[in-house]
């Protein structure tokens, strides 16, 4: 196919499911930065933040404030997750429509795990301290709907526009 993309002409081919799941959790593995929305009564709040993935599955660390107190109050999230824009063909993005989990410390397999996948020894090391702060918590957001833009899926006969519902 041209690498250029044909304006005229729309795809709407659906990626098959498993194949969408994989590229989605490629895509997530390949950033670590995303914009976390929380909402508490009519007030929301967006949070850049760094996130960790495996699967589907994110991890975020997050100190007390106004998006922890938003997630106790209301669990529902969403979450933008997006390539560098250098061009038509690059455009790559993917809002997440989720819920969160404060991950307790006393659940030590499960927080161990998250910590794993956040690769927070990685983070502790740049920051130069041993282990993470009795304030900092561990969230997890498992994925509920994923709506991917992805204007390379053209060159693959897949329309640029991908959902996927959990």
């Amino acid at each position: 196919m041209s690498s250029e993309p044909n304006l005229t002409h729309r795809i709407t081919k659906a990626m098959p499911k498993k194949e969408l799941e994989n590229h989605i959790a490629n895509f997530l593995i390949s950033q670590n930065m995303c914009v976390l929305a929380t909402c508490s009564g009519d007030l929301p709040r967006a949070t850049p933040i760094e996130y960790h993935s495996k699967g589907l599955t994110l991890y975020f660390i997050a100190e007390p404030g106004q998006k922890m107190k938003n997630i106790e109050a209301n669990p529902r999230v969403s979450v933008g997750v997006f390539a560098p824009y250098t061009g038509w063909l690059s455009a790559k993005g993917i809002q997440i429509t989720g819920e969160a989990k404060l991950i307790a410390r006393k659940n030590k397999r499960e927080f161990e795990k998250g910590l794993s996948v956040y690769n927070w020894q990685r983070t502790a090391a740049e920051l130069g301290i041993k282990e993470l702060p009795d304030t900092v918590r561990l969230l997890r957001v498992e994925t509920k709907k994923a709506e991917l833009v992805d204007l390379s899926l053209n060159e693959k006969g897949y329309a640029a526009r991908q959902i996927l519902n959990l």
